[in-house]
């Protein structure tokens, strides 16, 4: 049954990573914008405390909403003592300043961490590049794996939601006006 269970943790993982180009651990991640990006890192030793952080910025000229999920809990092995394990696992979305856009360290039914949050288009020497930080202690008798993905979606401004709702009134009007036709 342990065997089963490490085949598929890994089966698991390597299918995150083919849902993009790579999976990739912490550093800067380049422009999020349109991309859709895996993370995943292994950390060894028991009690190992883990800080990593992914930079990114959103060089687009609209609002971007930053959609996260992070959380794999791989605990396989002999004993009480899981191989893997993650404590006090927690992320958080803050700019390069220290501003905290959201904090998440509570599983949803899943197993999973998820944090969103609307983020500010990225300028250079201005405000607007980001960290995505991922928190804890390794708690398995090997340390602890995590993975997850980063991704970035366009937040419609107030003039486009103005605009989409004028061309429903009007394809709105032309409809009743067919139906209203002597024919």
């Amino acid at each position: 049954m342990k065997r089963t269970q490490f085949v598929l943790a890994l089966a698991l993982v390597g299918s995150m990573g083919s849902a993009a180009a790579a999976v990739v651990g912490p550093g800067y991640l380049g422009d999020l914008v349109g991309q859709n990006i895996s993370i995943a890192n292994t950390i060894a030793g028991l009690g190992t405390p883990i800080a990593d952080i992914y930079g990114f910025d959103i060089g687009a000229l609209t609002s971007e909403a930053i959609a996260t999920s992070v959380k794999v809990t791989l605990q396989f092995g002999s004993g009480s003592t899981p191989v893997y394990d993650i404590s006090n696992f927690a992320i958080t979305l803050k700019d390069v300043n220290g501003i905290v856009y959201g904090i998440d360290s509570t599983f949803d039914s899943s197993g999973a961490l998820n944090l969103g949050a609307t983020l500010l288009p990225s300028t250079v020497a201005a405000p607007g590049f980001y960290q995505f930080v991922v928190s804890g202690t390794t708690a398995g008798t090997a340390g602890g794996i995590y993975a997850g993905a980063l991704s970035a979606a366009p937040v419609p401004e107030p003039q486009t939601w103005l605009t989409l709702l004028a061309g429903l009134g009007l394809v709105g009007m032309m409809v009743e006006r067919i139906k209203r036709r002597p024919g």
